[in-house]
């Protein structure tokens, strides 16, 4: 017997055992799409991420969501963007905040630059 798939002959198999073969990968192709491509409605964006309705409205007022806008006016949220979205956007201490601001803004640094001025 071939050791892989490919080196199989297309003469060793039945046409139904080809059909099945075909079958199975477009049944998985089409639920791999589907599962990718589950559009949410406000409403049940809110569910999901813990917010009311009202918030996620105001979220992509401000375009701080990851969204789609049909030709009606209707929003649409694709599930997979919203949960990668709320991953990246967890909170962090407030110290780790002042840090990076600090190190962003250069304040230590002119903190240094004034000492030695008045020295």
């Amino acid at each position: 017997m071939a050791e892989n798939i490919r080196d199989v002959r297309l003469i060793d198999i039945t046409v139904g055992e080809l059909i099945e073969l075909l079958d199975g990968r477009y049944t998985n192709k089409k639920q791999q799409s589907q599962q990718a491509d589950t559009f949410l409605k406000v409403d049940d964006c809110a569910t999901i991420t813990g917010y009311t309705e009202e918030y996620i409205r105001q979220l992509v007022f401000k375009r701080k969501i990851p969204f789609t806008k049909l030709n009606n006016g209707t929003l649409r949220f694709v599930k997979k963007d919203i949960i990668d979205w709320m991953g990246n956007n967890k909170s962090i201490p407030i110290e780790v905040a002042a840090q990076r601001y600090i190190e962003t803004t250069n304040i230590g640094n002119r903190g240094n630059t004034f000492n030695r001025l008045n020295k």
